[in-house]
């Protein structure tokens, strides 16, 4: 079964599911409201009737129990929602229009070794078409591994192999996270709690055991008639007042958790999702296990911490709050148990949230390979040899695609590619960095088979002036080129991407800039391509085998114009920009 196929056939299943949900939704509301009315209604007409007392009691308790009924289904329908639409998106993917996921736009950065010549962030980018994210952290670690590779891309890619035969899985993890991604336009991210201290005196610890004495002794005694009702109402007093007086210090813990209670819900049920995750893959399993079991668990203090959570919820009743501040010390107990669960996990939740984020990382992953399955793995190799076979782009649809082969070896340090204008040239050295950047990444390629040594990609396509700071074309593009020489120079291995250099300047010297500068790259063992209309630097090949000439071409016949987009050795030979002149009439 195909991707296409795929998503049409769960869109139907779960558009049934959708629609009973939704029916069943719509009936407990309507249920929640007879019952409420009922209540209200008997409670008017038999008020003092004791006799009724039991129906009543009943019927509260029917409404609640139809209030977390609906609440639990209003949840189960924003899931299915959720699922539908993150279908309807992968059909909308698959038909090239991804503008649906979220860009990236704030990752953006035009000093980057590589982004922006890559399109990586931004409307229409490589981040947006990977982008299956759902939490500012899984965003965060994505655009990370686009920018600076990651440190395990066989880690990686073994895990998003093994997701690849989990989509629906993956889609569900998706769901929960979209259920609750944003509360009260709030950023929801564990890691916002590190930071967060609660100071607990040891009068408070003193008080929080002293205190649930004093109330359940002057109840027993008033109980029994040992202390009189204006006593037993002086002691309420001087109790709650006593806890009153870190009232501000309770509701502060209470806001800091309450803002984050939506990622904890989310958190919970995406673990419990991956718990259940069954796979045969040792890897993913180890990395399963390694989060999941063992007695500090972040399933297991997300659990514990979802319950200080809705204890903090009991408050919010005045009448439920005050009975549970007089007898149990209730806020005291919960700064202590705030405490204790912060100081015990502070420092691990910044890595849990990195590690939750890896798995939205995989699963992005794995739903591109499963929408293009004609891809591969990069095998990283120790030696500096680049070998790719049917290179594509997947900006380019599969109907229009045409693939090409890469190939870097022994003593070649440098292609140098020519070719006329729309022949492809971009579209290859586009192809030949992501190829780097995913396998830096652990991400799928777009080839049928990839071998390429672990580089630092570096990139000088789309160089500008800068007029706030009086910068010439010129000088920009030395700016950039140092800026590679730098990185080069500190011993970093990198790759080279060059298109066009040196066009703020005249054309002789540009050749003779152009040449020495590729000189100089070769002496400094680098390897790259570089793609130029100068001809001029194919005669570097002729005397050194550290340089490679090839070529896009086109064809004209009967004066038209056409492409095969596919790479040649050699030189080309045939420019079209005075036929391009001819044709729109720009010259006679």
């Amino acid at each position: 079964m195909n991707a296409k196929q795929y998503y049409q056939e769960r869109l139907s299943v779960l558009n049934i599911s959708y629609q009973k949900v939704k029916k069943e939704h719509r009936i407990l509301t309507f249920l929640r409201l007879i019952l409420f009315t009922t209540i209200l209604i008997s409670f008017y007409a038999f008020w003092g009737q004791l006799v009724l007392a039991p129906a009543f009691i009943i019927g509260v308790v029917a409404f609640l129990f139809s209030v977390n009924l609906s609440v639990n289904k209003k949840t189960e329908k924003e899931r299915l929602e959720a699922l539908l639409s993150i279908n309807e998106n992968e059909l909308k993917v698959l038909g090239g229009d991804w503008s649906a996921m979220e860009d990236g736009l704030e990752f953006k950065n035009p000093k980057h070794a590589y982004s922006n010549d890559m399109d990586l962030f931004g409307n229409k980018s490589v981040f947006q078409l990977l982008n299956r994210t759902v939490s500012s952290n899984g965003k965060k670690y994505l655009a990370n591994a686009l920018s600076e590779g990651t440190a395990n891309p066989s880690l990686n890619a073994q895990c998003i192999e093994a997701l690849t035969n989990n989509i629906a899985w993956g889609q569900e993890f998706m769901a929960e996270g979209m259920v609750r991604k944003a509360e009260h336009n709030k950023i929801l991210s564990l890691s916002l709690l590190s930071n967060f201290t609660v100071d607990v005196t040891s009068i408070t610890h003193v008080l929080r055991f002293l205190l649930p004495l004093i109330g359940f002794s002057s109840t027993f005694l008033y109980a029994f008639d040992i202390i009189g009702g204006g006593t037993f109402v002086v002691i309420i007093a001087v109790v709650l007042s006593m806890i009153s007086q870190q009232l501000k210090k309770t509701n502060s813990i209470a806001q800091q958790l309450t803002d984050q209670s939506g990622r904890v819900k989310t958190i919970l049920k995406q673990l419990n999702l991956y718990e259940k995750l069954d796979t045969k893959d040792a890897i993913l399993k180890s990395q399963q296990e390694g989060l999941l079991n063992h007695e500090s668990s972040v399933l297991t203090e997300m659990k514990v911490l979802d319950v200080i959570m809705k204890r903090f919820d009991f408050r919010i009743n005045l009448l439920v709050g005050v009975v549970l501040n007089f007898f149990l010390a209730w806020d005291l107990q919960l700064q202590v148990q705030s405490k204790k669960w912060l100081d015990k996990n502070r420092s691990h939740l910044a890595k849990w949230e990195d590690q939750i984020a890896e798995i939205e990382f995989w699963i992005s992953g794995a739903i591109y390979r499963f929408n293009y399955p004609n891809t591969v793995y990069a095998m990283l190799s120790e030696n500096d040899s680049y070998e790719i076979k049917d290179l594509g782009h997947p900006f380019v649809s599969k109907e229009k695609r045409v693939t090409n082969d890469v190939q870097i070896v022994d003593q070649e340090q440098f292609i140098v590619l020519t070719g006329p204008n729309m022949a492809g040239k971009s579209t290859y050295l586009r192809s030949l960095g992501l190829a780097i950047i995913c396998a830096n990444a652990g991400l799928p390629i777009l080839a049928t088979s990839c071998k390429l040594p672990k580089v630092k990609l570096f990139t000088s396509m789309r160089t500008s002036d800068d007029l706030t700071v009086e910068s010439s074309y010129f000088h920009a593009e030395l700016i950039r080129l140092r800026f590679i020489v730098d990185a080069i120079e500190k011993g970093e291995k990198v790759f080279i991407i060059l298109d066009e250099i040196l066009k703020g300047t005249n054309s002789k010297d540009k050749e003779i800039g152009s040449a020495l500068f590729l000189q100089k790259l070769k002496r400094l063992n680098t390897k790259g391509i570089i793609a130029t209309h100068d001809l001029s630097l194919c005669v570097l090949a002729d005397t050194d085998k550290a340089f490679k000439n090839m070529y896009f071409d086109s064809i004209i016949a009967r004066d038209k114009l056409s492409f095969d987009y596919k790479i040649n050795n050699g030189v080309c030979q045939n420019m079209n920009a005075s036929f391009l002149l001819k044709q729109m009439k720009l010259v006679d």
